[in-house]
């Protein structure tokens, strides 16, 4: 009886994470404000502009729908710009930019 009740409970939340997973459009303008906000917090100068242009004309982005979860990738190059995981319509992105360096 307790093995049917947790099936039933893990089709109910594959069920909810497959309705309410991100789609490519919210995935692209999550990123996109993930983006801004890390360009105002380290600051505007002409370098960042410039950087942000150069970056934002090689840009190219990947989605993919793994059924329950979404992942969008933006890339410049072969630099990571931003990579976003979507469930349950919440966000988390990261940048490798973020990261500390060791020195």
């Amino acid at each position: 009886m307790r093995s049917l009740l947790v099936l039933l409970l893990l089709a109910a939340l594959g069920v909810g994470a497959y309705m309410s997973k991100p789609t490519k459009e919210q995935q692209l303008a999550n990123a996109d404000k993930f983006l801004a906000d890390r360009r105002a917090r380290d600051g505007d100068d002409i370098g960042d502009l410039i950087g942000g242009l150069i970056e934002g004309a090689q840009r190219n982005d990947a989605f993919e729908d793994m059924i329950v979860a979404t992942k969008y990738t933006a890339k410049a190059g072969d630099k990571v710009l931003v990579e976003c995981w979507g469930a349950f319509t919440q966000y988390l992105c990261n940048s490798p930019l973020d990261e500390k360096k060791p020195t």
